[in-house]
């Protein structure tokens, strides 16, 4: 034992004579990695095949061409020859804190293998997936190769095909880059790749730019995104992102694209594989030419006929809500949507909004979008709406968002014959009407904590009755990214919004049991595709959704993660479906944020009522 301990002690000595005067750039090489590391041939032995490296906890010495800084403390190197396996990424991020090597340089990397979890929520390393890193000791340029020697970069889609629909088929069990997208993304996890003749999918949001490369086979929609499906989340759809300054001031939108090649280094963070460049590294954009009408609705107001708008307003409130987009909510409810007879609204906030005054009147914030229809030209609304307990209904803190309703007293009436629902009180029904109008269900309900309370309210129209619904469920905070250390996927938030759309669904089975021919429309945001469980537990044999019967290129209302998605449904009595005429007014998503009046598009129903 004493003798394995000289050894040791005299290995260690030897190694700090020796490497007492090395040139190196980055910190020096203390004497215990240094006759500890393993020389490695090829960079992508340790990487290995598979989604974490079989070297983590050893010291190992590589060399690579730098080929993109990441900060001052890290940078990517790739093996400039590879080790001739696609199934292993022939790059590696390295962090090196003050390291001088520069782009071009071929150096030789020693440290520690270690799995890195890059930029991320709290629970990351929970939830995400690590990025190969080696923690250097000692980096060491060999030659400058300059941008010339840079290795050429895969060219997506040409000389590797991303795989389509299925992210992970075998719980992450065996790996697979031909067939399973998780496990393509980590077989080139740090190398260089370009993306030609790129389409740009959405708005830049967080300094990403999602797109697809040229040849893509699409289908595209109607705005050039890519809508999702029950069976397919676009796993060939990358994410740009555009490091350092300029990133998140960059514009891009739904339809433009490029002509020159997007070059960068393959990254993780948030819960997805991304390229990494820099903005100004970025080839020219060319504007699609997409304007807010290139989707005007088809639904032209009818006198006879009642026109129902649904319309998350994002984070409304008299206080903080800017006056520009105030007057182009009033604008938009005016000229996208004609003027509904009635608005249903998702996020209206009390009057001083995101102050946590106590305060949870919304009577000024609603005044606020009244007077910005009216000076719009539209009719005088009045607001249906009943106020939460302070910090009940989840949101933004203090800002006690909201479902509440806008009407035309003009063209409807809020009918008659029941007081109006207090807070906490519980509408039901009686005779086929509401015993309180307008009414919260059930919002002493355990299941409503934390989340905004649906309100029924009853509207008169040419002496015809329809009972609306305004819904907006609890959001889906705490699923597992799609490209996340669990797979399958766990939708832990879909528990609650299913039990929400059971008690909602009962609420309205008993409606349908006093008066089978009841007109009920079920609208807002419900945080749920069209295809899930819980719209078709809302569904049910007696309701249709609308939103699953429209045109498929047509389909969506946000776009999120480089998807066009259905957040927001119109579920409506099988007796009205014949009786409706639906549309959803893409003038939001495909836009940035300063240039739309939300992150969604209003959905608008026209209904002759039976």
């Amino acid at each position: 034992m004493k003798r394995t301990i000289r050894k040791h002690i005299a290995q260690r000595l030897l190694a700090a004579a020796v490497l007492a005067g090395a040139a190196i750039c980055g910190q020096a090489l203390t004497p215990d990695q240094a006759w500890a590391a393993e020389k490695v041939a090829h960079i992508g032995q340790v990487q290995g095949a598979a989604q974490y490296s079989p070297y983590v906890g050893k010291d190992v010495e590589v060399q690579g061409v730098v080929t993109f800084r990441a900060g001052a403390s890290s940078f990517f190197i790739q093996d400039p020859e590879g080790d001739g396996d696609n199934a292993t990424s022939d790059a590696i991020m390295v962090y090196a804190p003050d390291a001088s090597c520069g782009i071009g340089d071929l150096v030789s990397v020693s440290g520690e293998v270690t799995e890195y979890f890059n930029a991320g929520y709290r629970e990351k390393k929970q939830t995400d997936l690590p990025v190969t890193e080696i923690k250097a000791d000692k980096v060491k340029v060999i030659k400058s190769l300059g941008r010339a020697g840079l290795p050429k970069p895969i060219v997506l889609d040409k000389d590797r095909k991303i795989p389509r629909k299925t992210i992970d088929s075998d719980g992450l069990k065996v790996f697979n880059p031909d067939k399973d997208a998780i496990d393509f993304w980590e077989s080139i996890e740090g190398m260089r790749v370009s993306i030609e003749n790129a389409k740009v999918l959405g708005p830049q949001k967080y300094a990403d730019v999602w797109v697809v490369p040229g040849t893509h086979e699409g289908p595209f929609n109607n705005c050039g995104g890519l809508s999702i499906a029950a069976d397919d989340m676009h796993p060939e759809h990358v994410c740009v992102y555009l490091a350092g300054d300029g990133g998140k001031q960059y514009r891009a939108k739904a339809g433009d694209h490029y002509d020159q090649p997007i070059t960068g280094v393959v990254s993780y963070a948030f819960g997805n594989y991304q390229v990494m460049t820099l903005a100004n590294q970025m080839p020219p954009i060319i504007d699609g030419g997409l304007t807010h009408d290139f989707d005007k609705t088809k639904i032209s107001p009818a006198a006879e006929k009642l026109l129902i708008a649904s319309y998350n307003i994002e984070n409304f409130s008299k206080k903080y809500t800017s006056p520009t987009k105030v007057n182009r909510l009033g604008q938009s409810i005016v000229n996208d949507l004609h003027s509904p007879d009635i608005i249903t609204v998702l996020e209206l906030q009390d009057n001083d909004g995101k102050d946590d005054s106590g305060n949870t009147d919304a009577s000024q914030s609603g005044q606020c979008v009244i007077d910005a229809v009216k000076a719009a030209g539209g009719p005088e609304y009045k607001l249906v709406n009943i106020n939460p307990v302070d910090n009940a209904d989840g949101g933004q803190p203090g800002a006690n968002i909201r479902v509440a309703y806008f009407y035309n007293p003009a063209r409807v009436q809020l009918k008659s014959g029941a007081p109006e629902g207090k807070t906490t009180q519980n509408v039901q029904w009686q005779n086929g009407h509401l015993t309180l109008n307008p009414g919260r269900i059930e919002p002493q309900n355990e299941l409503f904590n934390y989340t905004r309370k649906s309100l029924a309210a009853e509207f008169t129209f040419n002496g015809k009755d329809i009972t609306l619904i305004a819904n907006h469920l609890n959001s889906k905070r705490g699923d597992d990214t799609l490209y996340g250390q669990h797979q399958p996927v766990q939708l832990r938030s879909e528990a609650k919004r299913l039990q929400l759309a059971q008690v909602i669904r009962k609420f309205v089975d008993t409606g349908l049991a006093q008066d089978p021919t009841k007109n009920i429309m079920l609208m807002g945001d419900f945080n749920d595709f069209e295809f899930s469980p819980v719209i078709k537990t809302l569904e049910g044999t007696t309701l249709t959704n609308l939103v699953g019967k429209h045109d498929a290129a047509d389909r969506y209302s946000y776009f999120y993660g480089g998807n066009n998605q259905i957040l927001d449904n119109i579920i409506v009595s099988n007796n009205l479906v014949p009786h409706c005429t639906f549309d959803i007014v893409h003038v939001n998503s495909p836009f940035m944020a300063d240039d739309r009046v939300s992150d969604h598009d209003p959905l608008l129903v026209q209904v002759d009522l039976p």
